[in-house]
C-alpha cells in the first residue's frame, strides 16, 4: 500500500469511533508519521479520510484513486 499524501483541505462531519489501545498507539504512530513528513499537524480525520478513500477505491473499483462523487 502507497503512503498517503495530506494537502490540506476541509469538508469535515463529525465522526466517533473506539479503538482498542494497540490501535490507538497504531494511529498515533501513523500520525505522527505523517506529521512530521507534511510538517504540520496531520489529524486523526484527514488519515482516515484517505483510507476510506483509497480503500473504497481499490473495492469498488479496482485501483486505488481517489473517488469524488
Amino acid at each position: 500500500m502507497a503512503k498517503l499524501k495530506f494537502d490540506g483541505g476541509k469538508n469535515t462531519k463529525v465522526v466517533s469511533f473506539k479503538v482498542d489501545p494497540l490501535t490507538s498507539k497504531k494511529l498515533t504512530d501513523l500520525r505522527n508519521l505523517y506529521s512530521k513528513e507534511a510538517k504540520r499537524r496531520v489529524t486523526t480525520g484527514e488519515i482516515v479520510k484517505q483510507l476510506i478513500a483509497l480503500h473504497h477505491g481499490e473495492v469498488l473499483w479496482g485501483f486505488g484513486e481517489k473517488y469524488t462523487t
